[in-house]
Order: C-alpha cells, then structure tokens, then sequence
C-alpha cells in the first residue's frame, strides 16, 4: 500500500508541472507577444529598424456610410527579403491598428481582445492610428508565406477590416499599358 502512495505522488508530481506550464489565469498575459520571435512559430518575418527599406506601400483607412470599415488595398504581393515600410493613413472617424501576423496568430489573438477589450498593442508587429491621423510600421519579410493584416479592435474586423500579405520568392513583372 505504501508503494502504491509513493508511486501516484511521484506521478502526481511530474504530471502537474506539465500543466502548468500552459496554464492561464488570462491576466497580464498575452497570446504570441512578440510572436516573431518564439522558435517554431509560423515564420512572419522581424521588424525592420527603419533606416533603410526596399519598397513604400501606403494603405488607406477608412468607414463607409453602411458600416463596412475597410483598408485600401487589402491585398498586398511582397518579394522575399523586402523590407517594407508601411505607410498607414486613417481617414475615418474612429481610431484603428494595423496588426501584422500569421492566420493561427491573428485567430489567437482577435479571441483575447474579446476578451480584453481595452487592451493597447505595444509590439513591433502593430501600431495604432488614431482618427485622423497616420502611423509607420517597419517590416522585413524574410520568409515566404501567407500573412494577414487586421484591426482587432473588437468588431472591426468582422466589419471587413482585415487583408493578405502574399510573400513570394518573385513577384511578376509590372504589365506595361
């Protein structure tokens, strides 16, 4: 009996950290803070440091009188190992973010802003733009994949705020006429 006792706290004792570890109580913790650098996470790229950059791409905010809240473009075809700054301007009445991820990140992530609501992004992958106003985020994009770009703000991107990010090894040429 008592080796039967020693051997189920012994297991007890190495199952529960393994529980742990992920673990939440939901304060103070974000889901892929800082995502890009976690090894093994879907490869999204790192921050450029904005002193050089391959290529501008201006992307426009704004409301529509129907509800639809929209970036302009909301597709986008980079080239692999273009550092891209993003130029973002917000025409409408409310204030928006840019957040750059992976499909699994930005899934992750719009659930805990429902859930925190309030919450301010400070990462390298986002910036907020208030009304009016513009706002630059850096990025290098050094792995070919498939992105997205949102504001999760709750209920904007279900208001059509959100696009894809096509890194590719190429692009096509331009067509002339």
């Amino acid at each position: 009996m008592m080796n039967f006792l020693k051997t189920c706290t012994t297991a007890l004792m190495l199952v529960f950290p393994a529980f742990s570890v992920n673990a939440s109580s939901g304060k103070g913790q974000q889901p892929h803070a800082r995502a890009f650098e976690v090894p093994g996470h879907n490869p999204i790229g790192k921050p450029g440091d904005g002193s050089t950059f391959d290529r501008s791409i201006e992307i426009s905010i704004r409301e529509t009188e129907s509800g639809y809240m929209l970036f302009e473009p909301d597709a986008i075809q980079i080239e692999k190992g273009s550092v891209v700054r993003f130029l973002i301007g917000n025409t409408g009445a409310l204030d928006h973010e840019f957040f750059l991820g992976s499909f699994d990140e930005i899934a992750k992530h719009q659930q805990w802003m429902r859930e925190h609501p309030d919450m301010q992004h400070d990462r390298a992958n986002s910036v907020l733009i208030p009304s009016g106003q513009n706002a630059e985020l850096v990025w290098e994009f050094s792995d070919m994949t498939n992105l997205e770009f949102v504001c999760l703000i709750p209920g904007h991107r279900e208001a059509g705020m959100w696009g894809v990010i096509i890194v590719h090894d190429h692009l096509a040429p331009k067509s002339k006429g």
